[in-house]
């Protein structure tokens, strides 16, 4: 039993423009689930004709996406600048917090909302499917 691990319940993610002088953080509200970042690296195939196999290294990661579920808030200023961000292919800024004790886990990356999937359904909430693409590292504070 592990009685270490970490809760979901209470982790925030934020968005602020990519502007100067520094970031504007904006609590994104209503979020249901979190998912990512999901990156991987590509593989280098470095055979060559002394090689008695494939010989391989490992390429420059990519930090893949985050998807966000969110209960849609069509009036919501942050829903809506998300919403923009995607129409306008804006660079945004985005910091994920766990829920550990101090110091608080962060993780902080740039990114372009390149998915903004609305749906509705009977007995459900308006929802949002929100997709992040990461460009450049993920900083882990």
């Amino acid at each position: 039993m592990s009685v270490q691990a970490l809760s979901s319940q209470g982790m925030t993610v934020h968005v602020s423009d990519s502007g100067s002088p520094g970031p504007t953080w904006q609590l994104i509200p209503e979020i249901s689930s979190i998912g990512g970042p999901s990156g991987s690296a590509s593989i280098i195939d470095v055979t060559d004709l002394a090689s008695s196999a494939k010989e391989k290294q490992m390429g420059l990661m990519d930090e893949g996406q985050v998807t966000l579920d969110l209960n849609y808030l069509p009036d919501n200023a942050v829903h809506e600048i998300l919403r923009a961000a995607r129409a306008a292919k804006s660079l945004m800024m985005f910091k994920i917090t766990f829920t550990d004790a101090a110091p608080v886990t962060t993780f902080t990356f740039y990114g372009f909302v390149t998915g903004f999937s609305v749906s509705a359904g009977v007995d459900n909430p308006l929802k949002v499917s929100l997709t992040i693409e990461i460009t450049g590292a993920v900083t882990k504070a």
